[in-house]
C-alpha cells in the first residue's frame, strides 16, 4: 500500500512530505499495522486462510468441548459461552437450510427453463 501517500494524491508537494494513509491492511474495522503486529504480511496470509471467526469458531468448540468433558460447563464464567456456541450452530443451521432452499429453487428453475442445460447438468453430477 505504499502507493497511498501524499505525493501520489498532491504531486506539488515536496518529498519530504510523505505521509502514508495506511501502512497496513484492514479487516473490516481492525487496522493491522506494524505498531499492533510484528508482521502484518503473515498476519494477512494467516487471515486469509483462516478467517477471524474460523479462529475464534475454532477456539469456542475446543473450549467448550474441554468445558463439558470437565463438568464445568455450567460454571458461571463459561455458561455463556456455551450458550452462545448453541446459537451459533443454530444460525448456522437455518443458513444452511435457506441456502438448500434457494439452490433447490434455482435447479428447478434450471429444469424447467433451460432443459439442455438441466440434461448437461443432470449428467455432469451422475446417479
Amino acid at each position: 500500500m505504499s502507493d497511498l501517500s501524499f505525493t501520489n494524491w498532491f504531486p506539488w508537494l515536496p518529498p519530504s512530505v510523505d505521509e502514508r494513509f495506511n501502512n497496513g491492511w484492514t479487516f473490516g474495522n481492525v487496522y493491522v499495522t506494524q505498531a499492533n503486529s510484528a508482521s502484518p504480511e503473515a498476519e494477512r496470509d494467516i487471515v486469509a486462510r483462516y478467517s477471524y471467526g474460523r479462529q475464534l469458531g475454532r477456539l469456542t468448540d475446543a473450549v467448550v468441548a474441554l468445558a463439558e468433558a470437565s463438568g464445568l460447563d455450567g460454571d458461571a464464567a463459561i455458561r455463556p459461552l456455551v450458550e452462545m456456541a448453541g446459537e451459533i450452530d443454530a444460525l448456522k443451521a437455518q443458513a444452511k437450510q435457506r441456502r438448500s432452499a434457494q439452490l433447490l429453487a434455482e435447479l428447478k428453475a434450471l429444469k424447467r427453463d433451460d432443459p439442455d442445460a438441466w440434461a448437461a447438468l443432470v449428467g455432469a453430477v451422475g446417479p
